[in-house]
């Protein structure tokens, strides 16, 4: 799945790993610069109809993660979707302004979607309906924004997920986060993309904090999707 070596390694600072994504663009394509060279190539590759949804959409800002960087309960995902609406919901005044400050925020930030709450924003569409089953337990989302942190295999937008044939120079930033959180025996959420998560850190193979969604392909937090072992330690997560 993971072909190559990225470009250049993590940027370090000391004992810090930085963050990548206070570098991106301020203007679409938005991206981290050492990301664009690989990204135009992966688009010169895709002239084939049937690629269309694969193509990565740089007019959207990028949402490599959501959430605080030490949170306890972590949810690993593939990329960001892109919906219809997508384009007019980051017109809005503010909208790619929040996302682009909150990647470049040192720790992370609240959940953005929520705590902002655009009702009508795809983004707080999507964390409503994947975290309804703890909203209907008697967490709020004032709660969930600072207890849970999504991050994405890599942070560009499109309809449907493929892997790229190469770890972008921006990932490894990424997989820090995952081993962060490992280091704090946070609960992670491993869904749909496992394998290739394990593929890109080895230790989520053996790592005993990990919860497996039934569907393969939702990552709703709901007591239907989790066995009761592992939705209890998602509960008890988020009460710490």
């Amino acid at each position: 799945m993971l072909v190559g070596l990225p470009a250049m390694t993590t940027r370090t600072e000391g004992d810090q790993v930085l963050n990548p994504w206070t570098r991106t663009t301020r203007n679409a394509p938005y991206a981290v610069p050492e990301d664009l060279p690989h990204l135009r190539a992966l688009a010169d590759t895709q002239v084939h109809p049937s690629h269309a949804r694969y193509k990565l959409n740089l007019t959207l800002p990028p949402e490599p993660f959501v959430g605080l960087h030490d949170a306890p309960l972590v949810m690993l995902l593939a990329n960001p979707g892109v919906s219809d609406a997508d384009p007019a919901a980051y017109a809005r005044p503010g909208a790619t302004e929040r996302t682009l400050h909150h990647i470049a925020n040192a720790g992370g930030s609240p959940n953005h979607f929520l705590t902002h709450a655009d009702k009508t924003h795809p983004g707080f569409r999507w964390w409503s309906r994947t975290l309804n089953g703890l909203t209907k337990r008697g967490h709020s989302h004032d709660e969930l924004t600072r207890k849970i942190l999504a991050v994405q295999f890599h942070g560009y937008h499109s309809r449907s997920w493929r892997p790229i044939p190469y770890t972008l120079p921006s990932q490894p930033f990424a997989f820090h986060l995952v081993r962060r959180a490992m280091s704090r025996d946070a609960v992670i959420v491993l869904g749909r993309i496992a394998a290739t998560w394990k593929i890109a850190v080895p230790e989520l193979a053996s790592y005993p904090f990990v919860v497996t969604p039934r569907q393969n392909r939702s990552v709703q937090i709901s007591r239907g999707n989790f066995s009761p072992e592992d939705f209890e330690r998602i509960e008890q997560a988020i009460k710490s």
